[in-house]
């Protein structure tokens, strides 16, 4: 392989069985203040030692025990203003801890998930770590005292973090922040904690890396996110990157793992991406509470006047549990 955009032998590099070569990085713009960037690349200083120190380019996953989820995972972001039931729900981490990640929030430690969200019954209880990156680094600095943190409470599943993978960063951070991710996810089980991976990834060759661990690991569960992918514009070509991504995954892992997705809640969307594949999934879904506090109904955009926000949360709750019911329903009549 000739040399790379950062004028470095491709083919001399030790990581490149992960790496297989440049992502569509900055580099070639690159003002050198390193300083003031918190990208792993070859010019900077100890960035190889980095990666070493975490095992290399290669992912390793533990084995997990799937767990019974509904399709539809509201997350409630904040407290809500009168007490209600749920059977399950998903916790936001950007609410969950402090901004630096370096702890769970106090509200959250001194009161408790029931008393915090003002929930009237005891409820199964999602973890996702889809939050700011400072967030994430403050985590991994302290994670150790965050793990004997999150052991308070009472958890359904946690999903590890999602360090970003930003297609415009050096590959050697791709590597970095999936291998950290792995790292966690593995650490979390260690711990006691119900934890599920997230898969990150860049390219065909993370794909590969991660299908292969959880074939051979026999992983049950994992989780994927559309997070922060648009729909319009340039965005939908990043979409559409990004469900092909997950079909290639959903094709080469078996057809009982289990998925938690973020980022994409439209039925619609949904129907496409599970079409002829796996649909054992399930959504955190935090527009059923973003529409409800508008006053709006997820199912028609209309506000009736003659239901209170909450009301129309839960209508807007069971109204995406029946749409992707019928997916998976629609699916099976097909077989």
């Amino acid at each position: 392989m000739s040399k790379s955009v950062c004028q470095r032998k491709c083919s001399e590099c030790s990581m490149l069985a992960f790496c297989q070569g440049c992502s569509i990085c900055e580099k070639p713009f690159c003002k050198k203040d390193c300083d003031r960037c918190f990208s792993l690349c070859p010019d900077r200083f100890a960035s190889f030692a980095h990666l070493r120190n975490v095992g290399g380019g290669n992912i390793s996953l533990q084995t997990n025990t799937p767990k019974e989820l509904p399709h539809m995972i509201p997350i409630i972001p904040d407290r809500l203003t009168e007490k209600m039931k749920f059977n399950v729900i998903g916790i936001h981490g950007a609410n969950f801890f402090t901004s630096n990640g370096e702890n769970v929030a106090r509200v959250y430690r001194k009161k408790g998930i029931k008393d915090a969200l003002n929930i009237e019954n005891e409820t199964d209880n999602v973890l996702e770590f889809y939050v700011k990156d400072r967030t994430l680094e403050g985590f991994w600095d302290n994670r150790r005292e965050v793990y004997r943190q999150l052991k308070e409470f009472s958890w359904k599943a946690i999903i590890s973090p999602n360090f970003s993978v930003y297609e415009d960063a050096p590959r050697m951070d791709h590597l970095y922040n999936i291998k950290r991710s792995t790292i966690i996810y593995n650490e979390m089980l260690d711990a006691g904690l119900p934890a599920i991976p997230d898969v990150s990834w860049f390219n065909v060759i993370d794909l590969e890396q991660w299908a292969k661990e959880i074939n051979e690991k026999r992983v049950k569960q994992i989780a994927f996110s559309f997070q922060v992918v648009g729909i319009g514009g340039r965005a939908a070509n990043t979409y559409i990157h990004y469900a092909a991504g997950f079909r290639y995954l959903l094709e080469h892992i078996p057809q009982d793992v289990r998925i938690i997705l973020a980022g994409v809640v439209s039925p619609n969307r949904l129907k496409n991406i599970f079409d002829g594949v796996n649909c054992r999934f399930s959504v955190l879904n935090q527009s059923a509470y973003i529409h409800s506090r508008r006053g709006r109904l997820s199912e028609s955009n209309l506000s009736p006047p003659e239901m209170n926000k909450n009301q129309i949360f839960l209508r807007n709750i069971e109204f995406y549990e029946k749409e992707y019911r019928r997916i998976c329903n629609a699916k099976e009549q097909r077989k």
